[in-house]
């Protein structure tokens, strides 16, 4: 286990340093991302200065949020981001030379790719979550610090797991193109923002997937918002540990019905 983490990260570098050899685009793809993320920042600036808050929350708690969702998200893309490749490389063929490595497939497929993209989400994101809790000023605790480091690493987590399981139908329905995996991952967006704001399927929905545990109940035990359900931030890594089981489930369920390309 510890040789395969090792020839693991040791993949990821590679990908990053061979994207860092062509330093214009390395500036492009963290200049996008943070443009791309800027669109959220403009959102809330205009939303909070016309309204005082939102359901409660103050810009600066709901920018906590924020800052938990994209350093996840930006970690994620830098270190896991090869399950976006998994429908072209089983539809292509690609895939066929993961299963003949001495290395696990799934440690070979996430580490195919690594986005330099990521970098600046992550930035923006750590950016953005010391904001808000400079903004929010929260009781701090003994625990504070641990409980966000933990927030983190379990949220990239958790948003790796889903993104490797959402892109896993490729082994039962090899199209071209599918749009389930960017729906699924598109309901972030929904835990940038408090839960009691949406309707309860809604809010289920967010909790089952499950990004409500990367920044909504973690937020809630930072910030001191909420009654018994801020304990729930806890569960964090518990929630990433059996998003993991299931998405290694699925994979050898998916490895055993691969029987490569033209079958």
């Amino acid at each position: 286990m510890i040789r395969s983490v090792r020839l693991y990260f040791r993949l990821i570098l590679l990908q990053l340093r061979t994207a860092m050899e062509y330093r214009g685009d390395f500036w492009i793809a963290i200049l996008g991302a943070l443009l791309q993320q800027a669109v959220g920042l403009i959102f809330l600036i205009t939303f909070f200065g016309v309204v005082p808050s939102l359901g409660g929350w103050s810009v600066w708690n709901v920018a906590v949020l924020h800052g938990m969702i994209m350093t996840s998200l930006g970690l994620t893309e830098m270190f896991t981001e090869g399950a976006w490749r998994l429908r072209v490389d089983v539809n292509s063929g690609s895939f066929d030379r993961v299963l003949v490595r001495p290395l696990r497939p799934v440690l070979q497929q996430l580490s195919s790719m690594a986005s330099i993209h990521g970098l600046g989400d992550a930035g923006l994101g750590v950016a953005m979550l010391i904001t808000g809790l400079v903004g929010s000023a929260p009781v701090w605790h003994w625990w504070t610090v641990p409980v966000l480091i933990m927030a983190g690493v379990s949220g990239t987590v958790i948003c790796a797991a889903v993104n490797l399981i959402t892109n896993l139908p490729v082994f039962w329905e090899p199209a071209a193109q599918s749009a389930f995996p960017t729906m699924v991952s598109r309901m972030r967006d929904f835990a940038k923002f408090p839960l009691t704001i949406y309707p309860g399927p809604l809010r289920i929905v967010v909790m089952v997937i499950p990004y409500a545990f990367v920044s909504y109940f973690p937020a809630l035990l930072v910030l001191g918002r909420g009654g018994p359900e801020r304990w729930l931030g806890l569960a964090t890594p518990v929630v990433a540990a059996l998003t993991v089981l299931a998405a290694a489930g699925l994979w050898r369920i998916a490895l055993n019905r691969y029987q490569g390309v033209g079958h």
